[in-house]
């Protein structure tokens, strides 16, 4: 795995993001915390394309594909296992949340049923794999209420469109 870009634990944008999933839990009836501080960090986690596309090859390539990040992951030692798992449930969490209309288009059509299942799949076995007990907990959360939180990331792309948000994410530098 590549070096990943993390901003500061200080920054505004991470207090505006947690806003913005905490508004959007809300709206998915699903207001827990564990899952709130998870997605904020997450939204500001994939802010940059190297940290969506940190998985590589043996030959340092990204990998994109999902197949491509399975692959990976069963040549990996159990070890290091989990934290492929974890990046291919976020990866499938933000893509269904921002961008779920991207596996549907160019020559090839995913279903969004095969990306969730394999997010969902992915968060079970990041738990199983996890030794650190409060992170299992989340991952079970996660694979469970999988659908929830595609539907509260959708909530907080409708938000992120939103000019007021727009504005807000201008003066906090994200954009």
């Amino acid at each position: 795995m590549s070096q990943q870009i993390r901003l500061p634990e200080n920054h505004p944008a991470r207090q505006l993001f947690r806003t913005l999933a905490g508004r959007a839990l809300n709206q998915s009836s699903l207001p827990d915390n564990d899952i709130l501080l998870y997605l904020s960090d997450l939204l500001l986690h994939f802010m940059w394309t190297e940290n969506l596309y940190s998985l590589r090859d043996n030959e340092g390539r990204r990998l994109v594909y999902l197949i491509d990040m399975f692959a990976e992951a069963s040549q990996m030692p159990r070890r290091e296992r989990k934290h492929c798992y974890k990046h291919i449930g976020d990866y499938t969490l933000f893509v269904l949340g921002f961008f779920p209309e991207s596996l549907s288009t160019g020559r090839r059509s995913i279903p969004q049923s095969y990306y969730s299942d394999a997010g969902r799949r992915c968060y079970l076995a990041a738990s199983e794999l996890e030794r650190n007990a409060d992170s299992t907990v989340v991952y079970r959360k996660l694979a469970d209420k999988y659908e929830r939180c595609v539907l509260s990331l959708n909530w907080v792309r409708e938000y992120a469109r939103d000019p007021f948000y727009q504005f807000m994410l201008r003066e906090f530098g994200v954009t």
